[in-house]
């Protein structure tokens, strides 16, 4: 089915770029648009609380599975993150595949 949380943490402290940033700074604008050129199991960004990340390397380590993802992919997760997750720390379980910060003029 997937990986348990401490296979996602043991990669975290083992991988150089999960973000797969290739050596370019963290983004301060990615649109909405962009963001849903993204939305397959392959590759795979979301928006959460005005974040951006890349959660492709994250997918098949989530406890739910890669299909209870497929719903958020390419969009934004903010309500959905919070109905289900409130006591997770987002940036603690997912915080090194930061791409950038959702565009200021869109919600």
């Amino acid at each position: 089915k997937g990986f348990a949380l401490h296979d996602w943490v043991q990669l975290q402290r083992c991988a150089k770029d999960l973000a797969q940033l290739k050596g370019a700074p963290i983004r301060r604008s990615i649109s909405r648009k962009e963001i849903a050129l993204h939305n397959n199991e392959f590759d795979a960004w979301i928006s959460c609380h005005g974040k951006v990340y890349n959660i492709t390397p994250y997918l098949h380590y989530h406890p739910g599975g890669v299909s209870i993802m497929k719903g958020v992919l390419g969009k934004d997760a903010s309500v959905l993150y919070d109905k289900y997750h409130p006591w997770v720390n987002l940036d603690g379980i997912v915080g090194s595949l930061l791409l950038g910060y959702l565009a200021k003029n869109e919600p």
